[in-house]
């Protein structure tokens, strides 16, 4: 899929989901000021990432959040890095239902700053009597540094329990740009793991919400 025809696909389920949502009360405790969040997921992967949702009025949503990259799951790369997001939610629904699982479709935009070091290990051989061994090892520190940019789409469902907190889950996906420092233009033919991927990407999440009324 071209990468303006996908960008047209974001902006028309975006409206699809603006114009859906009809009065759906937000929760059915009216009294809710905002929710502070964690993505427990992103702690595997040595990034804390952790925000507030702010209830606009019955249906719709503000989210923000900030990202501290400080590990990475290999052990052979360090990743530091920061960032932010940005959603807007609606939540779906006609007439006054209310529910304590609301379900939202949500606009999300998103930066990334990564500096990444990786330390590389270059064997040194020596000869003797016309046989080549291994007498040690070069290691060379490697750094590179990027930004990475977001725009997609979610759909997901929060469960409010006793009032207290949330379990947020949703699913997406979206338009990733990753721009090496020094290079002209977007990365390209990279894997879709790799952090400096350019290109159609999945998305899911797992959050947990403390609300405060």
């Amino acid at each position: 899929m071209k990468k303006s025809n996908l960008l047209i696909l974001i902006l028309a389920l975006f409206c699809f989901g603006n114009s859906y949502g009809q009065g759906i009360k937000y929760t059915k405790n009216d009294t809710i000021k905002y929710l502070v969040k964690n993505e427990l997921t992103r702690f595997i992967s040595g990034t804390f990432w952790s925000g507030v949702e702010i209830p606009l009025k019955n249906k719709k949503s503000i989210y923000f959040s900030g990202i501290a990259t400080y590990g990475s799951p290999q052990s052979d790369k360090q990743l530091i890095g920061y960032g932010a997001e940005f959603q807007f939610r609606n939540y779906l629904g006609k007439g006054d239902f209310s529910t304590n699982t609301p379900v939202y479709m949500a606009t999300q935009f998103m930066f990334r700053r990564i500096d990444e070091y990786k330390l590389l290990h270059t064997p040194v051989f020596n000869t003797v009597n016309g046989i080549e061994q291994q007498i040690g090892e070069l290691s060379k520190e490697e750094h590179r540094a990027f930004n990475v940019y977001y725009g997609g789409i979610l759909i997901g469902t929060q469960v409010f329990v006793n009032q207290m907190f949330t379990i947020d889950i949703n699913v997406g996906g979206g338009l990733r740009l990753a721009h090496i420092d020094g290079e002209k233009s977007f990365s390209k033919y990279k894997e879709l793991v790799s952090l400096d991927y350019s290109g159609v990407v999945p998305r899911a999440g797992l959050i947990i919400g403390i609300v405060q009324h």
